[in-house]
């Protein structure tokens, strides 16, 4: 059996430059090997800060690549489920990586998403209403790729609300 040059990419594992970490199964591999490819850079930037010891971090925001890749370290505690919103991005994916606690993702497309609120140029987000989607455990052992056509609901509590440390990276999407 033949496998795909973007199967192929992903499986060798090379883009992972010795990370650690575990790609989460619902990433699309062949975004993720076309956003890579156009844009190298970026991404070994990324993968790169993702090797730091992430727990002394603190709080805000780290330039890895000019604007076109942010490293943004929050903390906060996680949601009820009607609290966190469905979103998605135009100009940026979001590398979502859990440092330290869990919290629960949900995940739907783009094109089967009810639209709530017209997109915010300025924040790079369009907000969607209430509806269902897959839903999905964050923890320090995986991280998640949103790319434009996912739709996300990030900071959903697991039983009760807890303190999560979270590393997001807003990478500029390759045209």
């Amino acid at each position: 059996m033949i496998m795909s040059t973007e199967k192929e990419w992903f499986e060798n594992g090379e883009w992972n430059k010795d990370l650690r970490l575990k790609v989460h199964p619902s990433v699309d591999v062949k975004q993720f090997y076309e956003q890579y490819r156009k844009r190298p850079d970026l991404w070994t930037a990324t993968f790169k800060y993702l090797k730091n010891d992430l727990m002394t971090v603190e709080a805000g925001k780290y330039p890895l690549k000019g604007d076109e890749a942010v490293a943004i370290v929050s903390e906060y505690q996680t949601k009820e489920l009607e609290d966190a919103k469905w979103e998605s991005h135009r100009k940026f994916i979001d590398l979502q990586y859990i440092i330290d606690g869990e919290e629960k993702m949900g995940l739907l497309p783009l094109q089967v998403a009810k639209l709530a609120s017209d997109y915010q140029e300025d924040k790079d987000v369009i907000l969607f209403g209430d509806q269902d989607g897959e839903y999905y455990v964050a923890n320090p052992d995986i991280f998640f790729l949103f790319f434009p056509d996912d739709v996300h609901r990030p900071c959903i509590r697991i039983g009760e609300s807890k303190p999560v440390k979270k590393l997001v990276i807003k990478i500029a999407c390759a045209e």
